[in-house]
């Protein structure tokens, strides 16, 4: 697997590809300190997946973002950075990022990103940033949006698949809603796969940002005394 990656400060740019390196001990980690840099080492030899810093002096990093897709429309780029501006995030989304991780993103979900980059999974978000799309969806419409003029109660949801969607909406990955829950991950990738057919969306993100436009919310789990894991259903 050939990974690049492209910021133009070295040492950010070093210590993201030794933290790759690590995690991906096979991967060939090609670093590119700029845009034009980054173009040469595709023309070069394609990439498996891209990591790209937005912001970017010669070229700005969503503008490579939309370069690469142009170039190479089949190869995933990870955009990476310190803001959490919902701006930036829309527009990555919109042009194709596989996944818009903060830097201050832990290792386990820069490895989730790449691996669902790699294996076409869904896109992957850092909770900070999808909260901020959220937050922005929010400010801009001043209400809860009800789609289609309808409540989420027309999608046929069952009470444990609001849950889990309630969690994906605040950033979630499907090993921490199966840890909240108590259930597999099996058993949560197979609840959001009849939730996005009920919805009739494809991925993790058009799910989410559905579950803020239609308000879906987490009730707050009732106390017990054993405190006993809540059974599946």
């Amino acid at each position: 697997m050939r990974i690049v990656i492209v910021d133009d400060h070295a040492i950010m740019r070093r210590g993201m590809a030794h933290v790759v390196a690590h995690g991906f001990p096979d991967a060939e980690v090609v670093e590119a300190g700029s845009s034009s840099a980054a173009l040469d080492a595709m023309r070069e030899q394609v990439a498996d997946v891209v990591l790209v810093d937005v912001r970017i002096p010669d070229l700005d990093g969503l503008d490579l973002l939309r370069a690469m897709k142009v170039g190479w429309p089949d190869v995933p780029v990870i955009m990476l950075s310190t803001h959490q501006y919902a701006p930036y995030l829309k527009r990555a989304l919109s042009d194709g990022a596989a996944g818009y991780l903060l830097k201050d993103a832990t290792l386990e979900d820069l490895g989730q990103a790449i691996d669902a980059a790699v294996s076409g999974g869904s896109s992957i978000l850092s909770q900070r940033a999808i909260q901020s799309l959220f937050e922005d969806l929010a400010s801009s419409s001043g209400r809860v949006i009800d789609v289609g003029g309808s409540s989420v109660a027309r999608y046929n949801l069952t009470p444990r698949e609001r849950e889990i969607l309630a969690l994906l909406s605040e950033g979630r990955s499907n090993r921490s809603i199966a840890q909240h829950l108590y259930v597999s991950e099996e058993t949560v990738k197979g609840h959001l796969a009849a939730i996005f057919r009920k919805l009739g969306v494809t991925n993790r993100t058009q799910a989410a940002m559905m579950a803020v436009e239609l308000g879906v919310e987490r009730a707050p789990r009732a106390v017990t005394g054993s405190d006993a894991p809540p059974a599946d259903r």
